[in-house]
């Protein structure tokens, strides 16, 4: 945990950083992955027709996302299928049987099977009010998103995780004619659409490594808090606590208020740890 404090005239802030464990665990110290695509984007069901191609893009850059397991020698991952044609829509809730899971992995050798289950790529309008020196004013925005839904099984048949890769990034559209506004079609994105795959892969691998989350607290300062500050700058937790805790009692009630904001504050640095 790193704790730095900038001065300013009434607070301080401070930055903290914190160790989160991966969000999915695994029990084996070595892991041979295969992956199988279940979603079958050719079937109208599923996608429209013209739409095809671009998931099509979107899956096989989300599988080359995936392949950064491939950056740690304690992953082996492998590609079983990016197709499993099925006359049956792709769905999240579908879980597969113990026997199709234990035919996969035996095949290629695998302890572990990663399944794409379904995937969504869409254009959502968002309108953002504005306003320039006093004018206010409307822009047209739309986010563009890829979303894919992805189940992770042990051999033998478990379920160990279920999880949503997502991306999206913003389009400002431009205008036909004054006043008109065109809708964005997907399949002609399929270069960005492409990226944010490509990006939604890389970050579900992360889901498996523990993560660093930095975030910013603001500390109270003053002469009343600078013995209880300067045990803070010293990572003196302690000590920090038992002045604060004092302070809490104080008959101000703005200093009591204050004081126990502080200590919150040195509560939640102190559970991050160094």
């Amino acid at each position: 945990m790193s704790i730095i404090m900038l001065l300013s005239s009434c607070t301080r802030i401070v930055y903290i950083s914190k160790n989160i464990a991966p969000e999915i665990q695994l029990e084996k110290e070595h892991h041979n992955i295969v992956f199988v695509n279940l979603f079958n984007y050719t079937i109208p069901a599923n996608v429209n027709k013209k739409d095809r191609a671009v998931y099509h893009a979107g899956v096989m850059n989300l599988v080359d996302g995936l392949s950064s397991f491939s950056s740690d020698s304690s992953f082996n991952f492998s590609i079983g299928d990016t197709l499993k044609k099925s006359d049956e829509p792709g769905l999240l809730t579908t879980v597969l049987p113990v026997d199709t899971i234990n035919n996969i992995c035996n095949r290629f050798n695998a302890n572990l099977l990663l399944t794409l289950d379904s995937a969504r790529i869409f254009f959502e309008r968002d309108t953002v009010a504005n306003s320039y020196y006093g004018i206010k004013y409307r822009t047209i925005n739309f986010k563009l998103t890829a979303m894919f839904f992805l189940s992770l099984y042990t051999d033998d048949g478990n379920l160990i995780d279920r999880s949503e890769a997502e991306q999206s990034s913003i389009f400002v559209p431009r205008s036909a004619m004054p006043g008109f506004i065109r809708v964005p079609s997907i399949s002609r994105a399929t270069e960005e659409i492409g990226y944010l795959s490509f990006q939604a892969g890389q970050d579900y691998v992360t889901k498996y490594y523990p993560q660093i989350i930095h975030g910013t607290k603001q500390l109270y300062t003053g002469s009343i808090f600078k013995e209880s500050n300067q045990y803070i700058f010293v990572k003196d937790w302690n000590k920090a606590i038992e002045l604060l805790e004092q302070l809490v009692k104080n008959p101000d009630p703005v200093i009591a208020e204050k004081a126990r904001h502080n200590l919150e504050v040195v509560k939640e640095a102190s559970e991050a740890g160094d």
